[in-house]
């Protein structure tokens, strides 16, 4: 009698393992900010200010083909922005992540073009690149709420 009562304990076990494995719980994609992300994201909103200002003296140095200082403006003053960015990318909502480490990328891909460009001393190129990469940046900061 023991034999069929085991086989019958056996048999439910498997069972709901399999029930178990196979039921999916679907996770809820926040659709609004709690007061908590706000705050944390709100730490860095002086910080992306200042990165901000310091593109507008990034476009003062290109007017002035100041090639030189150019590049080192963009690994110094502007050498943290990328990380920064990140941060900020990791803290939105979701439907906002993807395309705020998108505007990152393409932020960086234009300072490359810029240094790349005030290098060989091409003026066109590098105004070229820096409006895009301040229309990225300024895409971004959109991203980001507003308290």
């Amino acid at each position: 009698m023991t034999r069929p009562r085991s086989f019958l304990a056996l048999m439910m076990a498997c069972l709901m393992a399999f029930l178990v494995s196979c039921s999916s719980v679907e996770a809820k994609v926040p659709t609004t900010y709690t007061a908590a992300q706000i705050q944390q994201i709100q730490r860095y909103a002086p910080t992306l200010t200042e990165y901000r200002s310091r593109m507008d003296t990034l476009g003062n140095l290109i007017q002035n083909r100041n090639w030189i200082d150019t590049v080192t403006y963009i690994h110094g003053p502007l050498g943290d922005l990328r990380n920064t960015m990140r941060a900020v990318s990791g803290t939105l909502l979701p439907k906002s992540q993807q395309q705020a480490v998108d505007l990152t990328k393409s932020l960086f891909a234009d300072l490359v073009n810029i240094d790349n460009a005030a290098k060989a001393n091409d003026y066109a190129k590098v105004t070229a690149s820096y409006q895009t990469a301040v229309n990225h940046f300024e895409n971004f900061l959109q991203l980001i709420p507003k308290s």
